[in-house]
């Protein structure tokens, strides 16, 4: 996805969504728009575990004011713009 598309699509309140795996974690990202507030989930498990909460080794709950401390925060945490998906 372009920084336009994902940009376009969260200020319309559409979700856009990462999901990725390596050999023994996958995590799921969720980016959205609810109010004035761009909200973004992390979700992360060891491989298989995505139904068992209790596993999870990060589930983080954020949020941002503007689509610029977003942006920051995925940089920051290496999540590529480009790796997000409807």
């Amino acid at each position: 996805m372009t920084s336009a598309t994902f940009s376009m699509r969260i200020l319309e309140g559409k979700a856009n969504n990462l999901m990725y795996s390596s050999s023994d974690t996958e995590g799921l990202v969720v980016v959205w728009k609810h109010s004035n507030v761009i909200i973004l989930t992390w979700e992360e498990c060891p491989l298989g575990q995505q139904y068992d909460e209790s596993t999870y080794t990060k589930d983080e709950r954020h949020e941002f004011s503007n689509m610029d401390l977003l942006l920051e925060y995925l940089s920051a945490n290496s999540l590529s713009i480009d790796l997000f998906v409807p």
